[in-house]
């Protein structure tokens, strides 16, 4: 029942789920996950059911009691031995925890499986064990041990195996109270206290059965003399009578780690970020200096709280790296992406300065774990750059039917929308600081303000196109709050979709698309610098096939944009879809803009099917209409 607990997990968690999602979760098919689902409605009967709707699973409790009892056995079970993930953690705990050849048949009667069950669980963890520099050596009949290096031993048993070898030790009294004394002294919080008990349980276990840890790795010698050390000191300290047993100092290492590898406190008195040679104030500037760079978005590395935090975060990715140490997957990391793609372009930026710069490798959890930072960068980032949006309602209908037209505006513009209920009659001069006007039929204004004649009932998604299309001098086209058209239909027309000739490289189709928007005088000699000092950095590719060059300049009237296709058929490689994009400088426009059409191509980009049809098209009138019903399903997937 281990997938149906994953199932159920899943959908408890984030509410609900893509079948991709969970696919990648269980190590499955998708047919496979559609088959657990379908396993999975029958347990739970009348209590509830798992649906498929609008592309996602989502979770219908019926009866919460009945479910709960459901779904405590299912959780339950996959503790058990009917689980494949349960029996390979009981295998390594013995094996690891035992000084004599252990044969199958005696794992097979403590587990109350198969011989031929138990064959496959080692194949399995032979598997896993890969790339530990841990191998299982022996003849099944005769006996297996494990074979490895101390560290490596006690990295698996942490990762793998702690539940099932640890669950029912005691490490007995006096030594809880040194470990909780020497941690109330650090002011460590609870989440870390529980990975640093773990970590002391282990070495326990292993020095007073006579396997010391006597050397580590010469790149752990910087943890001497940062905080986390001091710890360890400490610690030690007080444990070391108690099991009347010398601590050498390659333990005392070992059980700094966790507290140097630690998640970043949250806590404002606990953020010290662990010493060492590294410049983690350079490294965090050289992350934010790549991401101005390749995508043209900045942030300003101040010392705020959250810059300081986020520092405090890569320190202590760094050393979790440099010692091997893992985070906890708490997110599907495609889900991650697919949600924020922005932000996870961010911190596969992030991960190549930090590979250069240090030469580790950030893996998957770490990459989500970054990418949500930078997604609050983002958050942060627009509330401050941030104008408020100017509306005037006139109406010659009274009081009431203005307020009825912004309670359904407010339901689509950003909640700090400045609103201006006026009259007809004697409000006129206030027009001018509005940057949309809304009149109710009739009125017949001529204003130089953007106008739009509204009822007092009208079609939400009719106005939220209208909105999408209109541009604003103060804000560009308007980035919506509430789900929205196409930005990229928004910023062309049918002069600025050009159809390039098959097999036209990068720089030829760039070329052509910077002489069209240079022959509609909507770019200047200053941006073409700026595009070709960009270039020099590289091509700006998201994949193989899209391409986003972009660069900002002086003396541009605002944005102006130039989309290139390139017809391929379906089994060619190569680039289909090239999109320009000229911005003023920071000072002169809202960058939201910007970062709502990287979001809009990267989304693009993940779809194969999507840019295959976009790169066929010979018409911006095919283009808008393929958006536009390309935009309507995916806001309906949404809900």
């Amino acid at each position: 029942m281990q997938r149906a607990a994953t199932i159920l997990t899943q959908l408890e968690t984030c509410l609900s789920a893509a079948p991709e999602a969970l696919a990648r979760r269980l190590g499955v098919g998708v047919r496979t996950v559609a088959t657990e689902v379908a396993a999975l409605n029958q347990t739970l009967g009348r209590a509830g059911s798992v649906r498929l709707a609008d592309g996602r699973y989502r979770l219908l409790v019926v009866d919460a009691e009945a479910f709960r009892e459901i779904r405590d056995r299912i959780t339950g079970e996959q503790e058990s031995f009917n689980d494949p993930d349960s029996r390979s953690a009981f295998i390594l705990a013995k094996l690891t925890r035992s000084d004599a050849p252990i044969r199958t048949e005696e794992l097979a009667v403590e587990m109350s499986v198969g011989r031929s069950t138990v064959t496959g669980d080692i194949a399995q963890l032979r598997d896993l064990l890969a790339d530990t520099g841990v191998s299982i050596e022996g003849r099944p009949h005769v006996g297996l041990q494990l074979r490895g290096t101390e560290l490596a031993i006690r990295t698996l048993l942490l990762h793998h195996a702690y539940h099932a070898a640890y669950d029912n030790f005691l490490i007995g009294a006096e030594l809880e109270k040194a470990f909780n004394d020497t941690a109330d002294d650090f002011r460590f919080e609870d989440g870390l206290r529980v990975n640093l008990f773990r970590w002391l349980t282990v070495m326990l276990d292993r020095v007073v059965n006579g396997h010391l840890l006597l050397e580590m790795p010469d790149t752990y010698s910087d943890i001497q003399g940062t905080h986390a050390h001091d710890y360890a000191l400490a610690l030690a300290a007080r444990i070391a009578p108690l099991i009347d047993e010398y601590i050498p100092a390659a333990e005392i290492v070992f059980l700094a780690l966790p507290a140097a590898g630690r998640r970043t406190p949250n806590t404002p008195d606990l953020l010290a970020a662990p010493t060492g040679h590294l410049d983690v104030d350079a490294l965090v500037e050289a992350i934010f200096g790549r991401i101005r760079n390749t995508m043209n978005v900045g942030f300003d590395v101040e010392p705020s709280e959250l810059v300081v935090e986020f520092s405090h975060h890569v320190a202590y990715m760094i050393n979790r790296l440099r010692y091997s140490l893992h985070v906890e997957r708490t997110v599907d990391e495609g889900e991650l992406t697919a949600r924020f793609p922005v932000a996870a372009r961010m911190a596969e930026v992030a991960r190549e300065v930090i590979a250069e710069e240090t030469g580790l490798m950030m893996d998957s959890a770490e990459l989500a774990l970054a990418a949500t930072y930078f997604q609050v960068f983002l958050e942060d980032h627009i509330a401050r750059q941030h104008k408020p949006f100017n509306v005037a309602i006139l109406t010659g209908q009274g009081p009431g039917a203005a307020r009825l037209i912004r309670a359904q505006l407010s339901k689509l513009l950003p909640p700090d929308t400045v609103y201006a209920l006026l009259s007809l009659s004697s409000d006129l001069p206030q027009l001018a600081a509005a940057d949309l006007v809304v009149t109710t039929p009739g009125s017949q204004l001529r204003l130089d303000v953007p106008t739009l004649e509204l009822s007092e009932v009208f079609d939400r998604g009719e106005l939220i196109r209208k909105l999408s299309a209109m541009k604003f001098v103060n804000h560009g086209p308007l980035a919506l709050s509430g789900e929205s058209g196409s930005m990229l239909v928004s910023l062309l027309d049918d002069e600025r979709f050009v159809q390039l000739p098959p097999d036209t490289s990068y720089m030829a189709g760039l070329s052509l698309l910077v002489e069209r928007l240079g022959a509609l005088g909507m770019i200047n000699n200053e941006f073409r610098a700026a595009l070709a000092e960009r270039e020099a950095l590289g091509p700006m590719q998201i994949n193989t096939e899209v391409a986003f060059p972009h660069a900002s300049a002086l003396g541009l009237q605002g944005v102006a944009c130039a989309m290139g296709v390139i017809p391929r058929g379906d089994t060619q490689d190569g680039l289909r879809i090239i999109f320009l994009m000229a911005v003023p400088l920071k000072a002169d426009y809202d960058d939201r803009i910007l970062l709502r059409v990287y979001d809009e191509i990267i989304r693009l980009s993940q779809d194969p099917l999507l840019v295959r049809k976009v790169s066929r098209l010979n018409s911006y009138i095919q283009f808008f209409y393929l958006m536009e019903d390309y935009t309507e399903a995916t806001i309906q997937g949404r809900h």
